[in-house]
């Protein structure tokens, strides 16, 4: 195998020999496939941070494309296949048997700024919190906080979001959020409490239900960092998530979170940052 990135020695895979030149995060990263292929850039880019996972894991369900040259080119990526389609929620099953300190799970359209772990880790200890490059803060009394609403709206409760289809995630400030989007950085000891509440639904709203159950639980609060540039953003490449495959494209995605959200605040005792 020919080196692919300059340090990377003929032989060796990749994965090991990045090791021998980069500062090693206690983290397992966990990397999911469905019916879009960004996993050889997703996995580039985590080999390029500053600071390095110890574990890549990659799930694939129902094998719509095919990633067997990417894996064989990374042997050592740890690789989970099912012949169902498991949806969002298998992440959170297999985040179960992690055994590093912190854990990442992203979509399959995110690619991070090079500096993005190391960023995620010290947010992460100093606010207590999950970690995403983006989030949503639902208005007062608005069980469908993801339709908008007025021209201001995104700007006030989609935060970190791009502002176009060629922008980056971008967010002023260190902002609290009652739920994340796409990504998912957090100690690996707080997935418990994703379990403690049983899934209203197994269709969506993993990202409500793991913020939701941690608050309650846990008392775990999600945050989305400053990202001011390209060099400090946790996701490159919003325009992947404007595809046909984009789940928020799908009928009835709405009103299945907005059942999820209902059933948090009425029935489990959340309550959202501006309730």
């Amino acid at each position: 195998m020919k080196p692919k990135k300059a340090g990377w020695a003929v032989g060796k895979s990749p994965l090991k020999s990045a090791y021998f030149m980069k500062k090693q995060a206690d983290l397992t990263v966990i990397l999911t496939v469905w019916k879009r292929n960004h996993l050889r850039e997703q996995i580039e880019v985590l080999l390029a941070q500053t600071v390095l996972p110890k574990h890549i894991w990659v799930i694939q369900c129902m094998q719509h494309v095919s990633i067997t040259d990417v894996l064989k080119e990374f042997p050592d990526i740890k690789y989970f296949r099912s012949d169902e389609d498991l949806k969002y929620f298998s992440r959170f099953s297999i985040g179960i048997h992690v055994r590093t300190e912190f854990t990442w799970i992203l979509d399959d359209d995110i690619i991070p700024s090079f500096n993005w772990i190391e960023k995620c880790i010290h947010t992460s200890r100093e606010y207590n919190s999950i970690v995403s490059s983006n989030g949503r803060i639902i208005p007062k009394n608005d069980f469908y906080p993801e339709r908008l609403k007025g021209p201001n709206y995104i700007n006030q409760f989609f935060i970190g979001d791009s502002k176009s289809g060629d922008s980056v995630n971008l967010c002023e400030v260190d902002t609290v959020i009652d739920f994340p989007c796409s990504s998912y950085f957090f100690r690996t000891e707080w997935i418990r409490h994703f379990w403690e509440i049983w899934p209203v639904t197994f269709e969506t709203a993993e990202d409500i239900h793991f913020a939701a159950s941690c608050k309650i639980k846990g008392g775990i609060s999600c945050i989305v960092p400053q990202q001011t540039s390209r060099n400090d953003t946790g996701n490159l490449r919003p325009s992947y998530s404007l595809d046909e495959h984009a789940s928020w494209k799908r009928d009835g995605f709405s009103e299945i979170r907005s059942n999820v959200i209902r059933h948090f605040i009425e029935h489990q005792g959340w309550k959202p940052l501006l309730w």
